[in-house]
């Protein structure tokens, strides 16, 4: 309980925090994968707090479609609330850091963290600062609702035997489960994890560094900078690139983020305001859909 409000609190004041958790143990990580530093990193952070991490319930023995529901986000919120934790108490470590006057460990630290979420720059400075960019919170409505269409409100096999709640991959033999009818000649596993805690670090971290989600980054800084709630209606236009589905994904998500009341939903959005300073980024091209031609009889693509 006082980690839960511990948590809330500081996810109520992200940018205020200002308890740097000790890394150094983290930092001596040479040789290590960037998911292995990041790993490192995440136990260095955990170590500081009392969690133990429970295991998902039995949601298929669970037959009530509310109390299922109910259940599901309950235990999906106490492990969003843990991992944005971390990602604040990271951002506290980085913030802390002065460019100028960087102690050993924390250069190693920046060197690690700089490969870990792909930044390419050199300069400390810059590191620093495409660091607080891409580390960042993700809002508890937008992890629930992708948990709970990734995983079939856990009750996928590969949430139940690989506690993987978002169907990340992984590409090494034997590092998940291989997925039934995947294509021949593929590679891929969907990747197991050793608790659901892991698996939800990893969504976020996946979200913060990956290039295809560039975009819901940009959306978060804007709207931190113009003072701005960061809702998961608001990041979900950065998930263009998360299903093959593409809009349609995401306005199932969008949805199941509405239907299920997991944030306060405006019937007026700002993003479909053009005036609004970060409308731009929340926008994305929808497929066309193909119509008959009254005159000439043949179909054609419109965008209604």
């Amino acid at each position: 309980m006082v980690l839960l409000l511990v948590g809330a609190f500081l996810l109520k004041n992200a940018e205020k925090t200002d308890h740097p958790s000790e890394l150094s143990s983290a930092t001596n990580t040479w040789g290590l994968s960037s998911a292995n530093v990041a790993a490192r990193i995440s136990q260095a952070i955990e170590s500081t707090f009392d969690t133990k991490v429970e295991p998902i319930p039995d949601f298929l023995a669970i037959t009530d479609v509310k109390l299922k529901k109910t259940t599901f986000f309950n235990y999906l919120k106490k492990l969003t609330t843990v991992a944005n934790y971390k990602i604040l108490q990271l951002r506290a470590e980085i913030k802390g850091m002065n460019p100028q006057r960087l102690t050993h460990q924390q250069t190693q630290l920046l060197n690690r963290l700089s490969k870990t979420y792909k930044i390419k720059v050199a300069e400390p400075i810059e590191q620093i600062d495409l660091l607080l960019h891409k580390v960042g919170i993700i809002p508890a409505s937008l992890v629930l609702a992708q948990a709970a269409n990734e995983s079939a409100w856990g009750t996928s096999r590969f949430a139940i035997q690989g506690n993987n709640l978002f169907g990340q991959w992984c590409f090494s033999l034997g590092c998940g489960l291989v997925p039934n009818g995947r294509p021949v000649g593929a590679n891929y596993e969907v990747r197991k994890f050793k608790d659901p805690q892991a698996s939800v670090d990893a969504y976020m971290r996946n979200l913060n560094r990956h290039g295809s989600y560039a975009n819901l980054r940009d959306i978060r800084a804007c709207l931190t900078k113009h003072s701005e709630t960061v809702t998961g209606r608001a990041l979900s236009a950065g998930l263009i690139k998360y299903s093959t589905r593409r809009a349609d994904y995401i306005d199932e998500i969008r949805s199941m983020i509405r239907v299920n009341k997991l944030e306060a939903w405006q019937k007026t959005w700002w993003g479909n305001n053009n005036q609004h300073p970060c409308s731009k980024l929340v926008q994305f091209e929808r497929p066309k859909v193909a119509t008959e031609d009254p005159v000439h009889g043949i179909t054609q693509p419109s965008n209604n």
